[in-house]
């Protein structure tokens, strides 16, 4: 039977510990889980590297390990891998600014007509005129209407 301090001084246990937390990670949404694993492992590669009976030496490397890299990592995280770089993905609007379409229904000044954007009609407003058929730039959108402007 293992003691407390045969346990902690094993490096099979903080291997176990490591890859059960990477397995865990898997699981769990984020990336918490990740940084305790490495920490396992780092600790498990101590205890092998030096062997004896050293538990409260392990315990702290694998918390100062853990934490280390969880702050490392989170800091990491959100300046390299959470922004991205399509920051318009779920913003639809924002996407078709830009965008070249054809006029569906007459836009007058001031007064709203329709534009054909994909597969889709969109109500267009504008300060200049457009006939059916022409082409114009979105240059904006305002809730479920596009703005208009000529193109170039």
């Amino acid at each position: 039977m293992f003691g407390f301090v045969e346990l902690f001084s094993a490096p099979w246990f903080w291997l176990a510990v490591g890859f059960g937390f990477l397995f865990l990670e898997l699981i769990a949404p984020g990336t918490i889980l990740l940084w305790f694993g490495i920490g396992g492992i780092l600790t498990a590669g101590l205890a092998w590297l030096i062997p004896g009976e050293f538990p409260m030496m392990n315990l702290l490397l694998f918390g100062v390990a853990s934490l280390v890299g969880l702050i490392l990592g989170r800091n990491l995280w959100k300046r390299y891998l959470s922004g991205s770089e399509d920051s318009d993905l779920n913003d639809r609007g924002a996407s078709m600014v830009g965008n070249i379409v054809e006029v569906h229904r007459e836009v007058r000044a001031g007064v709203s007509g329709s534009v054909k954007v994909g597969d889709t009609v969109w109500r267009a407003t504008s300060n200049e005129s457009f006939d059916v058929g022409a082409f114009a730039k979105i240059v904006d959108v305002e809730s479920s209407t596009v703005i208009l402007a000529k193109t170039d």
